[in-house]
């Protein structure tokens, strides 16, 4: 059996609607369902916690990392990398890589941005977590997007210049010619489970080990979702995604990102050792 990656952005309802304020907060309970359910099926992931939510339940953070899984940051705020300056974006991911820090004892490795939001083709977020001591980014879909039917990047993990890996979210190929992020809680929300699993066997050889990822609130049906054209997407599928993530941690074995790509990663520690003095 292949082992693959498991990854939960930890963010609330609101924060992906960018609503301002906190409205009411589904984050814990929902995450602490996700640990219960890992749990059960001695399975392990890597837990991107937005700083946000860091700071609001330490507690939160601490039972994920004593349950053996891995703490990366999802930044601090909820903001698109594109709205921020270099200056801006190397404050947030500092600030939320302090706290997570501070939070656990451990050191951070990996980091999410909000939304995805890195592009390929755009260095300096790269380039500033390398020098913040990050040991690599999962942040850059290997799609144009939309509409998902050409690679910008490859699928499998590779290196920047900088040092840092890119470990990309698992990129599935549907009728041959439409490549979508099925490897997420989208994905088992909306695609029928038999498609979704020749989906991933067909990754599985031509790739290898994927990367999944979802968000707490999308296995709670009564989180609301914020205004917005197409947002309705968001809903669909929730009332049954936990039976689903039963069913594919019954058939895969999962394991943290630092765990899986352990190999990638400790060449890329050793040759920046003394990277997170600048933070």
């Amino acid at each position: 059996m292949m082992r693959h990656a498991l990854s939960v952005d930890v963010e609330d309802w609101y924060h992906d609607a960018a609503l301002a304020g906190h409205p009411a907060q589904r984050v814990e309970t929902n995450t602490l369902q996700l640990l219960d359910l890992f749990a059960a099926y001695e399975a392990r992931a890597t837990f991107f916690f937005l700083g946000e939510v860091a700071a609001r339940f330490p507690a939160l953070v601490r039972r994920a990392a004593a349950a053996g899984h891995e703490i990366a940051s999802h930044g601090y705020g909820h903001r698109p990398v594109a709205e921020l300056v270099r200056r801006e974006f190397r404050a947030d991911v500092a600030r939320s890589l302090r706290l997570l820090e501070d939070i656990t004892g451990r050191h951070v490795r990996g980091y999410r941005a909000p939304y995805f939001s890195i592009k390929a083709d755009v260095r300096w977020p790269i380039e500033t977590l390398a020098e913040l001591g990050v040991t690599y980014d999962s942040s850059i879909l290997a799609i144009d997007r939309p509409p998902g039917l050409e690679l910008v990047c490859p699928r499998a993990p590779f290196r920047h210049p900088s040092g840092l890996w890119e470990i990309p979210v698992g990129i599935l190929q549907m009728l041959c010619f439409w490549y979508l992020p099925l490897a997420s809680g989208a994905g088992l929300r909306l695609v029928p489970p038999r498609l979704l699993r020749r989906c991933v066997q067909r990754f599985e050889r031509e790739v290898g080990t994927a990367v999944f990822y979802l968000h707490p609130w999308e296995i709670d049906p009564a989180s609301p979702t914020g205004p917005g054209a197409g947002r309705w997407l968001l809903r669909i599928g929730r009332h049954r995604l936990m039976a689903r993530l039963r069913a594919l941690l019954r058939e895969y074995a999962f394991a943290p990102i630092a765990d899986v790509f352990a190999a990638q990663l400790s060449s890329a520690e050793r040759s920046s050792e003394v990277a997170g003095a600048t933070r």
